[in-house]
C-alpha cells in the first residue's frame, strides 16, 4: 500500500506537469534555454540548439544528399533540446528527448520532425541491433540521422575546441559515447535510413569546424586521431578481427575514411583472405619483400 501510494502521487505529478507543459509550444520555450548552460566556453543550450539546427540542415542537404528534408532537419535540430525547459523533464530528467518528441507530435509537427526529436539521443550502443530500429524511425529516418549526427558532432567538436578531451578512463562529458553513436549511424546508414550515401568523417569534421570556428592544427589533429580511434573501437566491438580493422583504416587521413566502406571491406575480407588466390598472392609478396631486403636503401620502404 505504501508503494502504491508513492507511485500514485508520482503519476499525479506527471499528469499535472503534462497538462501544464502542453499549454506552451516547444518553440516558445527556446528562450528559457538561454538560462541552461551547456558549457562555459560553448554557451547555453539555446546556442547549442541553433548550432545543431544549422548543422542538421547542412548534413541533410550536402552530406546525405536529401535536400527535400533539409528544412525539417533544421526545425527538428532547433527543437530537439526545448524539452529541457519543460516541467516533466525537470521532474523526470531521464525522459529528455522522448518528451520533446511527444510534445512535438502533440502540437502537430510533421512525423519526420517529432520522430527525429524523440530519438535524437540515440544510438547509444554500438551493436548493429541497438536502438533505434528502422521501423521506429518511420518516415523520419533521414531527418533523424541528420539531427542525431549534428548533435553528436557539435558536442565532440565543440568540446575539443573548448579544450576538453577524454583521458584514460575519464570521460566526464561522454565524448567517447557521442562519437561512437555518430559512427554507429554512419556504419549502418543504409539499414537505418535506406540511404546509400558514402559519408566521409573528414567532411563532417570540416562542417562542424566551420560552425565552431576553425581550430589550430594541433586541435584538428587531436580530433582526427580521436575519431579514427573510435572508428576502430566500434568496428572491433562488432567482432571484426583487430588486424583486419587496422588494415582497412591504416594510413588513412580522416578525409578519406568512410565508415560504411570500412565495414563492407571487413565483411568480405575474411572470405578473400581464405581464398587460394590470396594465399598465392601472399607467397609472391613475401618473396618480393625478401628480395627487396637485399636492395640499396629505400627500396624496402615501398613494401
Amino acid at each position: 500500500r505504501n508503494a502504491e501510494r508513492v507511485l500514485v502521487e508520482r503519476l499525479r505529478d506527471a499528469r499535472f506537469f503534462w497538462d501544464a507543459d502542453r499549454k506552451v509550444r516547444l518553440e516558445d520555450r527556446l528562450g528559457r534555454l538561454d538560462t541552461l548552460l551547456f558549457h562555459k566556453k560553448l554557451g547555453s543550450y539555446r546556442a547549442k540548439a541553433e548550432r545543431v539546427g544549422e548543422l542538421a540542415e547542412r548534413i541533410a542537404r550536402d552530406v546525405l544528399k536529401a535536400s527535400g528534408v533539409a528544412a525539417a532537419a533544421r526545425l527538428a535540430g532547433i527543437l530537439c533540446k526545448a524539452d529541457l525547459a519543460t516541467d516533466v523533464v525537470g521532474e523526470f530528467p531521464e525522459l529528455q528527448g522522448i518528451m520533446g518528441g511527444v510534445y512535438a507530435r502533440e502540437q502537430g509537427e510533421r512525423d519526420e520532425v517529432w520522430r527525429a526529436v524523440y530519438h535524437h539521443y540515440l544510438p547509444i550502443g554500438i551493436e548493429a541491433d541497438a536502438p533505434p530500429a528502422r521501423r521506429d524511425l518511420g518516415s523520419g529516418a533521414v531527418v533523424w540521422a541528420a539531427v542525431s549526427l549534428a548533435d553528436k558532432l557539435d558536442t565532440v567538436v565543440g568540446l575539443f575546441h573548448a579544450g576538453e578531451k577524454p583521458t584514460g578512463s575519464r570521460d566526464p562529458f561522454g565524448m567517447r559515447r557521442q562519437a561512437q553513436g555518430l559512427l554507429r549511424i554512419l556504419i549502418d546508414l543504409p539499414e537505418l535510413t535506406g540511404l546509400t550515401t558514402r559519408v566521409s568523417l573528414g567532411e563532417l569534421l570540416t562542417m562542424a569546424c566551420e560552425v565552431h570556428g576553425q581550430p589550430d592544427a594541433e586541435v584538428l589533429q587531436k580530433e582526427s586521431i580521436f575519431l579514427l580511434e573510435r572508428t576502430r573501437y566500434v568496428l572491433e566491438g562488432r567482432g571484426f578481427d583487430v588486424r583486419n580493422v587496422r588494415s582497412v583504416t591504416h594510413h588513412r587521413s580522416i578525409e578519406d575514411l568512410h565508415p560504411i566502406d570500412a565495414r563492407r571491406k571487413l565483411e568480405v575480407l575474411p572470405e578473400f583472405t581464405g581464398s587460394q588466390d590470396f594465399r598465392q598472392l601472399m607467397t609472391v609478396f613475401k618473396r618480393v619483400k625478401n628480395i627487396a631486403k637485399e636492395l640499396p636503401g629505400g627500396a624496402l620502404g615501398a613494401f
